[in-house]
Protein backbone atom coordinates (compact mmCIF):
# COMPACT_ATOMS: atom_id res chain seq x y z
CA UNK A 1 0.00 0.00 0.00
CA UNK A 2 1.31 3.64 -1.29
CA UNK A 3 1.14 6.40 0.89
CA UNK A 4 1.08 10.20 -0.37
CA UNK A 5 3.09 12.70 1.32
CA UNK A 6 0.00 14.56 1.77
CA UNK A 7 -2.18 12.03 2.95
CA UNK A 8 0.80 10.98 5.86
CA UNK A 9 1.17 14.36 6.99
CA UNK A 10 -2.21 15.10 7.03
CA UNK A 11 -2.57 12.16 9.62
CA UNK A 12 -0.01 13.56 11.98
CA UNK A 13 -1.02 16.85 11.94
CA UNK A 14 -4.84 15.34 13.12
CA UNK A 15 -3.20 12.89 15.41
CA UNK A 16 -1.14 15.92 17.05
CA UNK A 17 -3.97 18.28 17.24
CA UNK A 18 -6.06 15.19 18.80
CA UNK A 19 -3.50 14.22 21.45
CA UNK A 20 -3.70 17.49 23.68
CA UNK A 21 -7.67 17.04 23.96
CA UNK A 22 -7.86 13.86 24.57
CA UNK A 23 -5.24 14.08 27.05
CA UNK A 24 -6.90 16.85 28.90
CA UNK A 25 -9.52 16.09 31.67
CA UNK A 26 -11.67 18.33 34.02
CA UNK A 27 -12.38 18.39 37.53
CA UNK A 28 -15.65 16.03 37.15
CA UNK A 29 -14.38 13.10 38.74
CA UNK A 30 -13.07 15.20 41.24
CA UNK A 31 -16.23 16.30 43.02
CA UNK A 32 -16.21 14.92 46.37
CA UNK A 33 -15.22 17.88 48.08
CA UNK A 34 -12.39 19.46 49.23
CA UNK A 35 -9.31 17.20 50.68
CA UNK A 36 -6.41 17.84 52.96
CA UNK A 37 -3.74 15.19 52.38
CA UNK A 38 -0.23 15.32 54.10
CA UNK A 39 2.04 12.33 52.56
CA UNK A 40 5.64 11.36 51.39
CA UNK A 41 6.45 12.13 47.60
CA UNK A 42 6.83 8.61 46.30
CA UNK A 43 6.57 9.70 42.59
CA UNK A 44 8.10 13.20 42.22
CA UNK A 45 6.62 16.38 39.76
CA UNK A 46 5.88 15.19 36.53
CA UNK A 47 5.18 18.24 34.12
CA UNK A 48 4.65 16.27 30.84
CA UNK A 49 0.98 15.79 29.33
CA UNK A 50 -1.80 17.88 30.10
CA UNK A 51 -1.41 18.21 33.48
CA UNK A 52 1.57 18.39 36.02
CA UNK A 53 1.47 14.86 38.42
CA UNK A 54 3.32 13.57 41.08
CA UNK A 55 2.40 10.31 43.77
CA UNK A 56 1.89 10.95 47.69
CA UNK A 57 2.02 7.99 50.34
CA UNK A 58 -0.61 9.33 53.53
CA UNK A 59 -0.33 8.14 56.87
CA UNK A 60 -2.42 5.00 56.48
CA UNK A 61 -0.06 3.74 53.75
CA UNK A 62 -2.79 4.89 50.93
CA UNK A 63 -0.67 6.19 47.20
CA UNK A 64 -2.25 9.00 46.40
CA UNK A 65 -2.30 10.33 42.19
CA UNK A 66 -2.10 14.05 42.82
CA UNK A 67 -2.89 16.33 39.42
CA UNK A 68 -1.90 19.91 39.53
CA UNK A 69 -2.45 22.41 36.95
CA UNK A 70 -0.76 22.25 33.47
CA UNK A 71 2.70 22.20 33.10
CA UNK A 72 3.59 25.75 32.09
CA UNK A 73 1.24 26.75 34.67
CA UNK A 74 2.27 24.83 37.49
CA UNK A 75 5.93 25.54 36.68
CA UNK A 76 5.30 29.17 36.91
CA UNK A 77 4.03 28.71 40.45
CA UNK A 78 7.60 27.58 40.98
CA UNK A 79 6.43 24.18 41.32
CA UNK A 80 9.34 22.40 39.24
CA UNK A 81 10.77 18.99 38.15
CA UNK A 82 13.45 19.10 40.21
CA UNK A 83 11.85 21.07 43.10
CA UNK A 84 10.88 18.54 45.78
CA UNK A 85 12.73 15.37 46.41
CA UNK A 86 11.02 11.55 46.53
CA UNK A 87 11.31 11.21 50.47
CA UNK A 88 9.94 14.46 51.45
CA UNK A 89 6.49 15.19 53.52
CA UNK A 90 3.86 17.22 51.32
CA UNK A 91 0.88 18.78 52.29
CA UNK A 92 -1.58 19.21 49.44
CA UNK A 93 -5.21 20.69 49.12
CA UNK A 94 -7.63 20.86 46.53
CA UNK A 95 -10.90 18.42 45.07
CA UNK A 96 -11.04 14.91 46.02
CA UNK A 97 -11.90 11.93 43.78
CA UNK A 98 -16.24 11.26 43.83
CA UNK A 99 -15.45 7.52 44.07
CA UNK A 100 -13.87 6.82 47.34
CA UNK A 101 -11.82 3.64 46.83
CA UNK A 102 -10.04 6.15 44.56
CA UNK A 103 -7.39 8.13 46.33
CA UNK A 104 -6.92 10.90 43.36
CA UNK A 105 -7.16 14.56 43.88
CA UNK A 106 -6.77 17.78 41.21
CA UNK A 107 -5.08 19.92 43.71
CA UNK A 108 -4.64 23.96 44.04
CA UNK A 109 -2.01 23.75 46.36
CA UNK A 110 1.11 22.00 47.53
CA UNK A 111 3.40 22.86 51.03
CA UNK A 112 6.86 21.54 51.57
CA UNK A 113 8.55 22.61 54.21
CA UNK A 114 8.07 26.81 54.30
CA UNK A 115 7.34 26.65 50.50
CA UNK A 116 3.82 27.28 48.89
CA UNK A 117 3.02 26.46 45.52
CA UNK A 118 -0.47 27.67 44.20
CA UNK A 119 -0.99 25.77 41.06
CA UNK A 120 -4.61 27.18 40.64
CA UNK A 121 -3.70 30.63 42.51
CA UNK A 122 -6.99 32.21 44.14
CA UNK A 123 -8.83 34.34 42.61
Amino acid sequence: MKLSIPAVLLALVLATLASPGSAHHGWSGNSAGDVEVTGTVVTEVRLAGAHGTMQIEDADGNVWDVTLAPGPRTHRSGLREDVIPVGAEVTVFGERNADPAVFEAKVRRVIWGDQTFDVYPPE
